[in-house]
């Protein structure tokens, strides 16, 4: 089974939260703020963090992260960004039964082929920064925190990147999504790209179960820029959920 950290122990009530790519940290300050009142499960994705000698593949990560919250006996709630948002969209999907309700913040499901060609090149000629870690402490992250997360951008193979960027989420693929019947948030901001706004409110619009939001001076950034206003986000979907 994959690797994850657990906090909050005291609850039956569980939060995965599902991080972005090459940055299994992105979370830490939603990961604390509710390990107070829940059961909070941080996965890291096949080729990422402790789980780096596996490619990643969006497939395996579906895989993976089902039979993970199967393992807990109760339905939980899913959260990602940006990588870990397009994940979501496979699980509440195709595992429905396993999920109270899913946040997908700046979902990227709408793409097209010069797009993520374009974004392919980026993380190819951007290889040396993507190895650095150097986001840990733009972001706000503990020495310690920082220490890790460069260890972990050290051991992450290029080829997981590019298959990150390229995993073949695209909201066509699941038609089944406009009949999920659970309570979802899209959510991102007025910087993120075309395409993840378009992403965002497309989901929305195609299932009313899907509330959307789209935040003034956010771009992609908004688990760890915009902290606070996500954990009153997040603690209002959680209130109508519980």
């Amino acid at each position: 089974m994959m690797y994850y950290e657990k906090y909050g122990e005291n609850s039956d009530r569980i939060i995965m939260f599902l991080h972005g790519m090459n940055f299994v940290h992105c979370f830490n300050k939603q990961a604390a703020y509710f390990a107070k009142e829940y059961q909070v499960v941080v996965p890291h994705l096949p080729g990422f963090g402790r789980n780096s000698n596996d490619v990643f593949s969006a497939e395996l990560a579906e895989k993976e992260l089902a039979e993970l919250a199967e393992s807990f006996g109760r339905p939980v709630t899913i959260i990602g960004f940006s990588l870990g948002a397009q994940l979501c969209l496979p699980l509440i999907c195709d595992h429905t039964e396993l999920f109270t309700g899913a946040v997908m913040i700046s979902p990227w499901l709408l793409k097209d082929n010069a797009e993520i060609e374009k974004l392919m090149k980026l993380q190819s000629d951007n290889e040396k920064n993507m190895r650095t870690g150097s986001l840990g402490l733009s972001v706000g992250l503990s020495k310690e925190e920082r220490q890790e997360h460069r260890e972990f951008c050290k051991s992450v193979s290029m080829k997981s990147i590019l298959a990150a960027v390229d995993n073949g989420i695209v909201l066509e693929k699941y038609p089944q999504y406009s009949e999920v019947d659970k309570p979802m948030l899209a959510v991102c901001g007025m910087k993120d790209s075309v395409s993840i706004r378009k992403s965002t409110r497309m989901l929305s619009q195609k299932n009313p179960r899907c509330a959307y939001d789209m935040w003034d001076g956010a771009g992609h950034n908004i688990p760890y820029k915009f902290a606070p206003r996500l954990n009153k986000t997040i603690k209002e979907f959680m209130e109508k959920i519980y």
